[in-house]
């Protein structure tokens, strides 16, 4: 599930979504590396009409739009797994903002989440050891979501289920480098050339 509804405002009077990053908006961009790892993908959205559903016009992935998301992204995540089939295992969970976030960073949490099968939730830390994205849930956590309210995202959950949290570090900076703010979209910018 990719978390791209949000407003953006750090970013005002930009969407932080739509600004272009190799010839693409970001949030088209980030789809595309996600697109490639080839397991369904949903995508949270703020309401039609919106920008954010154009630049993902023609991609194959399932676009919603939750009116708890005016909430945060924890209205985001409750109304998405209350919206999961019951056939789901599990639920890998990606904010839209990271644009260095690659096929290879999934691939190594899929991995921890074979290594380490008897845990529920699976995190990725930043080279300094701080949490980072994907996370990868399973469905034994789903219940917990109904239950989170705010713009704290999954903490409560991840909380709850500390003591089934399997967390590694990678050696990439990719899960937590994000674009928030007007400086943080110039230097990466700057770091590209």
């Amino acid at each position: 599930m990719i978390c791209a509804a949000g407003a953006s405002r750090r970013m005002a009077p930009d969407d932080k979504l739509m600004l272009p990053l190799q010839g693409r908006p970001l949030l088209r961009h980030m789809a595309k590396r996600v697109l490639e790892i080839s397991v369904p993908t949903l995508v949270a959205l703020p309401p039609e009409p919106h920008p954010r559903w154009q630049a993902l016009k023609d991609l194959p992935l399932r676009k919603i739009s939750y009116p708890e998301s005016a909430e945060g992204l924890s209205g985001t995540l409750r109304a998405a797994v209350a919206d999961l089939p019951p056939t789901v295992t599990h639920l890998c969970v990606v904010l839209a903002d990271l644009p260095e976030l690659a096929p290879v960073d999934f691939a190594q949490l899929f991995e921890h989440r074979r290594q380490y099968a008897d845990c529920l939730i699976w995190r990725s830390l930043s080279p300094n050891g701080k949490p980072a994205h994907p996370t990868l849930f399973h469905r034994d956590t789903f219940p917990a979501f109904a239950q989170i309210s705010g713009d704290v995202g999954a903490q409560p959950v991840i909380a709850k289920f500390k003591s089934a949290l399997h967390e590694f570090t990678s050696s990439r900076r990719a899960g937590s480098y994000d674009i928030d703010t007007p400086q943080d979209y110039k230097t990466y910018l700057k770091s590209q050339v």
